[in-house]
């Protein structure tokens, strides 16, 4: 696998709970390594804030920390896939989130003439997802929406001197945020042991502060990183 990774693009999957902070680690990924960042949760919340025919058709269910169907998520995602140069590699974030949507990347990996490298697992506990959620803010109207919280008053500024608005978002009020924790148990955590038995499995310590994270998330997918079960 090693050899592989380093000939070709990297296919690579971003696994973890709500509030492991998968979109800074997203980022620093990307910097990092020749990646191009596919959200579904961002496009399915652009799609949302647009009104259009795929946003009200998931406003309702993400609103109540459900997941999207998988069908809809099918048809975001082929269509991020489609439009990639087929040397660029791809991180995933935000899908698959079910059983049927690991099965299903498979078959759209193949379509497209790709494979699946990694998948790296974030890992923090529920207490700490409560606390990192009750104080995010989205901070929309300085550009590109990004990540804010309350307790991290240089972020705050950040996005006051753009010219920005921290908005809280509804998926983020804490009965929301159980829900989502549950669904995550249910639906989404199943999936570490589907991928630790394929060997391409790799736990990150998502506790701490973001830096942290992101180096521990760049080094899991060195050559010679651990694989987890």
């Amino acid at each position: 696998m090693a050899q592989d990774m380093a000939r070709r693009s990297l296919e690579i999957v971003l696994i973890g709970p709500p509030g492991a902070g998968k979109s800074t680690i997203a980022e620093a990924l990307v910097a990092a390594r020749p990646l191009v960042l596919i959200s579904t949760g961002q496009r399915l919340r652009a799609e949302i804030k647009a009104r259009s025919r795929i946003g009200r058709a998931v406003a309702g269910a993400l609103a109540h920390g459900d997941l999207a169907p998988d069908s809809l998520m099918d048809r975001v995602l082929r269509a991020g896939i489609e439009a990639l140069d087929p040397a660029q590699g791809v991180l995933l974030d935000g899908y698959p989130r079910t059983m049927r949507q690991a099965l299903g990347l498979d078959v759209m990996l193949a379509d497209f003439g790709r494979d699946l490298d990694a998948v790296l697992a974030l890992e923090v506990d529920d207490d700490e997802v409560i606390r990192r959620l009750g104080g995010r803010r989205i901070c929309e109207g300085a550009g590109e929406p990004f990540p804010v919280h309350i307790d991290d008053l240089a972020s705050m500024l950040r996005c006051q001197e753009r010219g920005g608005v921290a908005v809280h978002r509804d998926d983020d009020r804490p009965e929301v945020v159980l829900q989502r924790l549950a669904v995550y148990r249910a639906q989404t955590a199943p999936l570490l042991a589907h991928y630790g038995a394929r060997g391409v499995l790799r736990r990150v310590d998502a506790s701490g502060s973001p830096a942290d994270v992101a180096r521990r998330a760049v080094a899991a997918l060195a050559p010679n990183a651990p694989v987890a079960r």
